[in-house]
């Protein structure tokens, strides 16, 4: 074989690895991308204290919030939030699961706008959560809210909600959880409101 063909050898051969890899990266490219850099979410608390506001009937309400940060570059398409799973503080000290048939879908800020799923590139805010002055519960901001639904709650309780992130790149097996407590008080100041009704991941 002459050098002339030895390099045209080589050079078909080297064509024909690059076209394989295009043809790869094509039909790879984005599970690739997620197994060398993988998508990593977490939620955090947005204002402890809440933010008030006054609904359409007069009644003031204090709405709760959570953050989901993006800590990677990469994008992390069509995420939604899940209540996947909640615990009540029993008189003894342990936690015992609240039965939740179905998983409602906690909705993303502001509702009136904003899509069912999200492209999350640094964060989005979701509601969590309200309180209404005249109310005897602290409701979770989720949709639907079937008959069966126990996670409302209510004077001198704890309840844990666990928070399950759903993408198309990005599934996480732990689940993300926020513990709620409330006396039952209801001060209109926000800071004094914390001191009632507290608010923390755990």
């Amino acid at each position: 074989m002459t050098k002339y063909e030895i390099w045209s050898l080589l050079l078909n051969t080297l064509i024909a690895v690059g076209l394989f890899g295009v043809v790869i990266l094509a039909l790879f490219g984005d599970w690739i991308r997620n197994k060398i850099f993988p998508a990593q979410l977490d939620i955090e608390i947005l204002d402890k204290n809440g933010e008030l506001t006054i609904m359409d009937n007069g009644h003031k309400v204090i709405y709760y919030h959570i953050h989901v940060v993006n800590k990677k570059s990469v994008v992390v398409k069509n995420c939604m939030l899940f209540l996947k799973s909640i615990q009540k503080l029993e008189a003894g000290g342990s936690f015992v699961d609240i039965p939740v048939s179905v998983p409602p879908r906690y909705v993303w800020s502001p509702a009136e706008t904003t899509p069912e799923a999200v492209d999350i590139i640094k964060s989005h805010i979701a509601d969590f959560g309200y309180v209404i002055d005249s109310s005897t519960d602290f409701k979770p901001t989720v949709t639907p809210i079937l008959n069966s639904f126990r996670g409302n709650l209510e004077h001198h309780e704890t309840f844990r909600y666990y928070i399950q992130i759903v993408s198309e790149n990005y599934n996480p097996k732990h689940l993300f959880g926020i513990e709620v407590t409330w006396d039952g008080q209801w001060p209109e100041n926000l800071k004094e409101m914390y001191k009632h009704l507290v608010i923390k991941r755990i």
